[in-house]
């Protein structure tokens, strides 16, 4: 059975971390988040858009489909028309699932939906279930019933003829969920599997749990020709990638990945955070709950600070709005080649666009998309 993996989304939430690299190609424990949901798959199809380099480089031997234009996940599956018969699987290329649950998923009779409690029905697709059965598909809809869509579906190549019925969404794109509730009202009878080992990849923090989840189902990962120095202190499971060093005293605790190239300086602690390759931590250093983009330089005495003097959940801006992570850890997020200077703080939940360079001791209290003035 092929397995259609939809990753031709702009993933604009997930900004400054998806300026330079498209979303599912932002590394879980050294590894992008496409290569840990293709993996669980035997037959993929990728549907990605044309200007993906990334993505068409690093699949090189998986089936692609191009979307030519990013016009939702109706329109991205309609592109598959030609090339899938029968029943097959379409799955988010922003969505985590167990092996359990996909396993469970697959051996479902007819078509179905993967479904999954949620306290914050309304940031995704709820769910009307009627007899196990789905009956309606509501979009973020503010009324949520507390069950969600999860991203994953089982379908046959009767979709089709539906998707090619949907207008576009109040957001102007053709919705696979349309097709669905259009196949539904026509009698198409779509079983809800509940799943428990569901993890969306929607906001830059989702990051974070995801390389956690990655790091406790697989354990360590850490490279042969990596160097750990004396007195290091490895909390496992972490990733570290090749030819990385982790410098003298540092403590790199569990739940954290280090990319290919970096280099982490003497005294320096890093928890639950992503640094990708050929980046950087200088000495006497704190990165918390944080994700530091490739190629980035941060100076001596940096400190990423995690946690609210209130200790109330952190919020952050995302596309000019203001939103509650739920999280009461959380620390900032840099882009790729950000240059930052000696004993700089950062503020819990804020983002630094790429190639910025920050000002030595300063505090950081807003996003930075512009350059600020060097003393």
């Amino acid at each position: 059975m092929k397995t259609v993996i939809l990753a031709a989304g702009l993933g604009t939430r997930m900004e400054p971390l998806t300026l330079g690299r498209s979303k599912g190609m932002i590394p879980v424990a050294n590894k992008p988040v496409l290569h840990w949901i293709a993996s669980e798959f035997k037959e993929q199809v990728i549907v990605a858009r044309k200007d993906q380099e990334d993505i068409l480089d690093y699949f090189k031997d998986a089936e692609i489909v191009i979307q030519k234009e990013p016009k939702g996940t109706g329109h991205a599956l309609l592109q598959c028309k030609e090339i899938v018969r029968g029943e097959f699987v379409v799955v988010n290329g922003d969505d985590l699932f167990s092996r359990d649950d996909i396993r469970k998923f697959v051996k479902s009779e007819g078509c179905a939906i993967a479904v999954s409690r949620h306290e914050h029905p309304e940031r995704f697709g709820s769910v009307r279930i009627e007899g196990g059965k789905i009956s309606k598909i509501l979009e973020k809809h503010p009324s949520g019933s507390g069950m969600v869509n999860c991203g994953m579906y089982k379908l046959d190549d009767r979709i089709f003829r539906y998707l090619e019925k949907i207008v576009p969404s109040g957001r102007s794109e053709y919705e696979l969920t349309d097709g669905i509730n259009l196949a539904v009202k026509d009698g198409v009878r779509f079983e809800a599997v509940e799943v428990e080992g569901w993890q969306t990849v929607s906001y830059p923090w989702d990051i974070l749990d995801a390389n956690a989840r990655v790091l406790q189902e697989n354990g360590s990962m850490i490279s042969g020709t990596a160097k750990i120095m004396p007195g290091a202190v490895i909390e496992e499971p972490v990733a570290i990638g090749d030819s990385a060093v982790i410098g003298p005293n540092c403590c790199i605790r569990k739940y954290s990945s280090i990319g290919a190239g970096c280099k982490v300086g003497n005294a320096v602690e890093i928890k639950n955070s992503v640094l990708m390759e050929n980046s950087r931590v200088s000495h006497l250093s704190y990165v918390g709950d944080s994700i530091i983009g490739r190629g980035c330089n941060i100076g001596a005495g940096t400190i990423f600070t995690n946690l609210r003097l209130d200790e109330k959940p952190v919020s952050t801006v995302i596309k000019g709005e203001k939103i509650q992570t739920g999280r009461r850890k959380l620390g900032a997020f840099l882009g790729d080649s950000v240059k930052v200077g000696v004993n700089v703080t950062f503020m819990p939940g804020r983002k630094v666009w790429p190639d910025m360079l920050i000002p030595p001791c300063i505090m950081v209290k807003e996003d930075v998309r512009v350059q600020p003035p060097l003393r």
